[in-house]
């Protein structure tokens, strides 16, 4: 989609702080963050949310999930998913947030 802002981010033509890179997902950093580590996990097709996930999205996004926990050393997060006209930016997305309590052992 010509005017979707992650799809401008996935051609490089909006610059982003790039987590992690493969072939089907990218992860940025979100740039008005609500928790120390603010991550957001993004198909590079442009899929509108979990309803419309046909290819197995999910899937590969739950691997990158327990990848980033892994590498991150995190012990809890919050994920974000808003679904139709809850979602600002109509691009599947996730959002990961540290869970600072967990993190901390509160």
């Amino acid at each position: 989609m010509k005017q979707c802002v992650f799809c401008k981010i996935v051609k490089g033509e909006i610059p982003a702080k790039i987590e992690f890179e493969d072939e089907k997902i990218l992860v940025i950093h979100d740039i008005n963050p609500k928790a120390p580590l603010h991550l957001l996990i993004i198909p590079k097709k442009h899929i509108k949310d979990l309803t419309t996930d046909n290819e197995g999205y999910w899937n590969k996004i739950g691997e990158v999930i327990k990848m980033l926990l892994k590498v991150k050393e995190l012990k809890g997060v919050r994920l974000v998913h808003n679904i139709g006209i809850s979602a600002e930016v109509p691009h599947m997305h996730f959002h990961f947030l540290e869970n600072v309590a967990a993190t901390r052992g509160l």
